[in-house]
C-alpha cells in the first residue's frame, strides 16, 4: 500500500489509533490485569508489544524468554509501535507491498511448534492474539497476520507445514485459521469488522481443530491425523513470508493492529478463552483522538455506465461521521459512509473531483481530492472462436466483451461462406448456443455485433461438423441422463487399458492418463439397477500431491459456460485418510493462486470427511460449500454429486439433497476461460485430480459424469439419483397430457397390471372417455 499523504504531498505518520468499539459480553469479568490472566494459563511465549517507537526487541513475557525482533521496512515506519492497545500499547502494520514490508520475527523454538510422540506430526497447541483490521474488504490476496509456517517443499510433504492466522480477500473478508494438512477454517461467523479489535484463538488438541472469535467457537474440524508442525522456520507477525506473499503467493501483508500474541502447548478450554476475552475487553487504553486517515481515497478510472467507488479508511474516537463532496458542487446528499459509490456516466462525470470530510467529537479532517476518469471504450477480450464439433453435439460461440455499459449483442448466421448473414431472432446474449448440430451445418459462419452507447464491433467464427468416431448405445440409466440433454456425458465404461474416455453425447472425449497413478477399469457402480461399470482413478499414497490416475478432458467453452450450468458425477472414495482429495475439477490457476477461476469438488481433509464444492471468483479466493450433513467416513460408498447454477443460486447436492449453497453474487463465480479458445485461457477438466495438480488424487471410483448448460431441477436430480425416469402430467380442461424424458409409456386398467406399451414418444395425451387407467414408464 502507498504511503499516506497530506494534500500537500508531505508524508504523514499514521495518527495514533484510538481504541474502537468493542462488543462486551454480559457479565464480563472485572479483572483489570490482562497479562496476569494470560500468564496464569502458562503460555510458552507471550509478546505484549509494549515497546515504544524505535525498539528493536519484542520481549517475550513468558518464562521461555524467546524474544522476537522488530524488522522494519526501509523507511523505518512499519511496524508502528506505541499505539493504544490492551494494558497500554499495541503495534500496527500498513499492508505494504511484499518487496518492502515490516514484520516481527519470532525465533524458532520447539515449544512454539510442538511435535507428537512420533516425532513428525503435530501435538496439541493454541495460538491467541488480538487483531484489528483497517478494512473489511481485503484486497490483493489472503492476509497473513501471525504464523509458524514452513516453506513449500520444506516439510515431509510438498505443501508446506505449520499454521497461520489471517483473513480472506474481500468483499466480505473473514478471519481464518489455516492448519496445514488440517482444516482451513473461516466463514460467516468470522466476518472481519473494520477498526474493531477482535480476539482470535486457534487450538489443536491432537485430533480436532477449533477456531474461536471473541470468546465463541466459530468453526471446527475433526479427525485431523496428518497435521505437520513447522519443523525449523521462524514465526512471524504482520507478514508470514513462508506462506507465500503476493504477487508470487496467495497472501498479502497485514493491514491493521496486533496485540497480545500468546503461544501454548495445550488446547485452551472454552472457559479459559472466554475469560481472556472478557478480561481483554476491559483492558484497552482509551485515548480521545481526532480522526486520522489511514488510507486516502484514490483516483479512479471507470467505464461509463458502471459503478465506481471511492473509499477512505479512518480511525479516531468513535463515532466517526463522513460527508463526501464533489468539487464545484459541494456536499453530496446521502454520501455519508466511508465508501461513496455511484454509476458514472460520460461525459457528465469525466474529470470530476471528490473528497470526504471526517468528523468526530474531537475535531475533523479532510481527505485529499481525487479525480474520476470516465472511459467510453468497448473492449473485446476474446472474439468468437471457430470450432469443430461432432454430429448431434451442442456447439457454443462466445464474444468476451467489456467496457462502457450497456452492452448489446446480436448474432447472425451465414450459410454461404460469409457472403450474406441473416439475423438470429432472440440471440442477444454474449453466448450463442446451437443444439444437435448436423453435417449440413458444417461451414456455417456465426457473427456477432457488439454495441455500447459510443461504438460497435463485429466478428464471426466458423462451425465445422464431423462424424462421431464412436457411437455409444444409450439405454437404462444412460438413456435417462441423455434425455435431459447434457452437453457432455462420459459413462467411463471403456475396456481395460483404453486410451479414450468417450463423450457419448458431445464432442469432448477425454484421455485416460496412468503416468502418475493407476486406473482400474470395469468396476461395479452404485447406481441403482445399473449394470454399466465405471473406473477407479487410484492414488492411495499420502505423501506427494499431484499424483493419481486421471481422465484429462481438453478445455472447451461448452464445458465452462458463462451462464447457467450443472455438473453431476457418481463418486466412491477408496479411502478416507485425512487428505484433501479431488475427484473432479474444472479450474484454471495460471498464477500460483492469485487468479483462480472455475470450480472443483474435494474430500474435506479430516476424518470423517465431507464433500465440499469450491467456486472460484477469478482472484485469490473461493467460496467453499461443505455438506457436513453427509459424512462418508466408510470407504466404498457411492455418492451422487451435483452442482447447479441457475444464474442466481449455486447449489451443491449430495445424494439427491441440497448439502450447501450460496448466491452467484456472493461467490463472484468466474468460469475458467474466455471465449473457448484454449490459447487465450482455460485448462483441462480433470477427473481424479485438481486441474493444477495441487491436491492429492481423488483415489475414487468414478462413473457417469455429465455437464449441462442449464440448472438441473430437483426432480431431474432425484430421477438420476434413483435411476427412475421422471414422469409428469399436465391438465388443460378435460385433457391430460403425459410427458417423460426416455423409455416407453406402459398402461394397464389394473394397478397390478399387466402393463402393455401405449406410446414410445413423449408427450402422450390420454384419449377422452377413459375413466381409470394406470401408467408407468419403462426404460430399456
Amino acid at each position: 500500500m502507498k504511503s499516506i499523504q497530506l494534500m500537500t504531498g508531505s508524508l504523514l505518520r499514521r495518527p495514533i489509533v484510538a481504541a474502537t468499539a468493542l462488543v462486551i459480553a454480559a457479565g464480563a469479568a472485572k479483572a483489570a490485569d490482562y497479562p496476569t490472566t494470560i500468564l496464569g494459563d502458562n503460555p510458552v511465549a507471550y509478546y505484549r508489544f509494549e515497546e515504544l517507537p524505535g525498539a528493536t526487541t519484542a520481549i517475550d513475557s513468558s518464562p521461555t524468554q524467546n524474544n522476537a525482533t522488530y524488522e522494519y521496512d526501509s523507511a523505518g515506519m512499519v511496524p508502528e509501535l506505541g499505539l493504544p492497545g490492551i494494558d497500554t500499547n499495541s503495534i500496527g502494520f500498513t499492508g505494504e507491498a511484499s518487496s518492502d514490508y515490516g514484520y516481527v520475527d519470532i525465533p524458532f523454538n520447539p515449544l512454539l511448534a510442538p511435535v507428537a510422540a512420533d516425532g513428525v506430526h503435530g501435538a496439541a497447541f493454541s495460538i491467541e492474539c488480538w487483531a484489528q483490521s483497517y478494512t473489511a474488504n481485503i484486497g490483493g490476496g489472503y492476509m497473513s497476520l501471525v504464523g509458524m509456517f514452513g516453506t513449500y517443499g520444506g516439510a515431509p510433504y510438498g505443501n508446506a507445514s505449520g499454521w497461520l492466522l489471517g483473513a480472506t480477500p474481500g468483499p466480505g473478508s473473514q478471519w481464518l485459521f489455516n492448519l496445514r494438512n488440517g482444516g482451513f477454517l473461516f466463514g460467516a461467523a468470522t466476518a472481519v469488522v473494520p477498526l474493531q479489535w477482535t480476539h482470535l484463538v486457534g487450538t489443536f488438541d491432537g485430533t480436532n481443530e477449533y477456531f474461536y472469535i471473541n470468546g465463541a467457537l466459530a468453526y471446527s474440524a475433526g479427525g485431523i491425523t496428518g497435521y505437520l508442525p513447522d519443523p525449523s522456520y521462524d514465526g512471524a507477525v504482520g507478514a508470514v513470508a513462508n506462506a507465500g506473499l503476493v504477487p508470487s503467493g496467495p497472501y498479502s501483508t497485514f493491514n491493521g493492529g496486533v496485540d497480545e500474541v500468546a503461544f501454548y502447548t495445550n488446547a485452551l478450554t472454552l472457559a479459559q478463552i472466554q475469560t481472556h476475552y472478557q478480561v481483554g475487553t476491559n483492558s484497552f487504553r482509551v485515548v480521545p483522538t481526532p480522526p486520522g486517515i489511514l488510507t486516502q481515497p484514490s483516483d479512479e478510472t471507470n467505464y461509463s455506465g458502471t459503478e465506481v467507488s471511492f473509499t477512505v479508511t479512518a480511525n479516531g474516537t468513535t463515532p466517526l461521521y463522513y460527508q463526501w463532496s464533489r468539487q464545484g458542487v459541494g456536499p453530496i446528499a446521502g454520501a455519508t459512509d466511508a465508501t461513496y459509490s455511484f454509476v458514472s456516466q460520460y461525459p457528465a462525470d469525466n474529470g470530476a473531483g471528490f473528497s470526504v470530510l471526517i468528523t468526530n467529537s474531537v475535531s475533523s479532517t479532510n481527505s485529499q481530492t481525487v479525480t474520476l476518469t470516465v472511459q467510453t471504450n468497448l473492449n473485446i477480450l476474446g472474439p468468437p472462436f471457430s470450432i469443430t464439433r461432432n454430429v448431434g453435439s451442442h456447439a457454443a460461440f462466445r464474444v468476451a466483451a467489456g467496457g462502457a455499459l450497456p452492452l448489446g449483442y446480436q448474432w447472425s448466421a451465414s450459410t454461404n461462406s460469409g457472403t450474406s448473414f441473416s439475423l438470429l431472432p432472440g440471440q442477444t446474449a454474449d453466448t450463442l448456443w446451437l443444439t444437435n448440430v448436423q453435417m449440413t451445418d458444417s461451414g456455417n459462419q456465426y457473427a456477432v455485433i457488439v454495441t455500447n452507447p459510443f461504438t460497435s464491433y463485429s466478428n464471426s467464427a466458423t462451425l465445422s461438423v464431423q462424424a462421431r468416431a464412436v457411437n455409444v448405445a444409450l439405454s437404462g440409466y444412460s438413456a435417462i441422463v441423455a434425455a435431459d440433454q447434457p452437453v457432455a456425458y462420459w459413462l467411463l465404461n471403456e475396456a481395460s487399458n483404453s486410451v479414450t474416455a468417450t463423450d457419448a453425447v458431445g464432442s469432448f472425449d477425454g484421455a485416460y492418463d496412468t503416468n502418475y497413478g493407476t486406473i482400474a477399469w470395469g468396476i461395479p457402480t452404485g447406481i441403482p439397477n445399473n449394470p454399466v461399470p465405471g473406473v477407479d482413478l487410484q492414488d492411495a499414497q499420502t505423501t506427494t500431491a499431484g499424483q493419481g490416475g486421471t481422465v484429462d478432458i481438453p478445455y472447451a467453452l461448452e464445458l465452462n459456460p458463462f451462464g447457467p450450468w450443472s455438473m453431476e458425477a457418481w463418486i466412491r472414495p477408496d479411502s478416507v485418510d485425512g487428505q484433501f482429495r479431488v475427484p473432479i475439477s474444472s479450474m484454471s490457476n495460471p498464477d500460483s493462486g492469485n487468479f483462480v477461476s472455475g470450480w472443483l469438488i474435494y474430500e474435506y481433509g479430516s476424518i470423517p470427511s465431507y464433500w465440499t464444492m469450491v467456486i472460484f471468483n477469478g482472484g485469490a479466493s473461493g467460496s467453499f460449500g461443505t455438506d457436513f450433513g453427509d459424512a462418508f467416513s466408510t470407504p466404498g460408498t457411492w455418492n451422487h454429486l451435483v452442482i447447479t447454477d441457475d444464474g442466481v443460486n449455486i447449489l451443491f447436492y449430495v445424494n439427491g439433497q441440497v448439502g450447501s449453497s450460496f448466491t452467484v453474487a456472493s461467490s463472484g463465480y468466474a468460469p475458467q476461460g474466455i471465449n473457448g479458445d484454449p490459447s487465450l485461457a482455460g485448462d483441462n477438466e480433470v477427473l481424479g485430480q485438481r486441474s493444477d495438480l495441487a491436491f492429492f488424487g481423488g483415489n475414487a471410483g468414478t462413473a457417469d459424469v455429465a455437464f449441462y448448460n442449464y440448472a438441473l431441477s430437483p426432480a431431474q436430480i432425484q430421477s438420476h439419483y434413483l435411476n427412475k425416469a421422471s414422469f409428469t402430467y399436465t391438465r388443460s380442461g378435460n385433457s391430460v397430457t403425459l410427458t417423460w424424458p426416455a423409455g416407453v409409456l406402459l398402461g394397464s386398467s389394473k394397478v397390478n397390471g399387466p402393463y402393455t406399451p401405449v406410446a414410445t414418444n413423449s408427450p402422450y395425451t390420454i384419449p377422452a372417455g377413459i375413466q381409470q387407467f394406470f401408467y408407468q414408464v419403462e426404460v430399456p
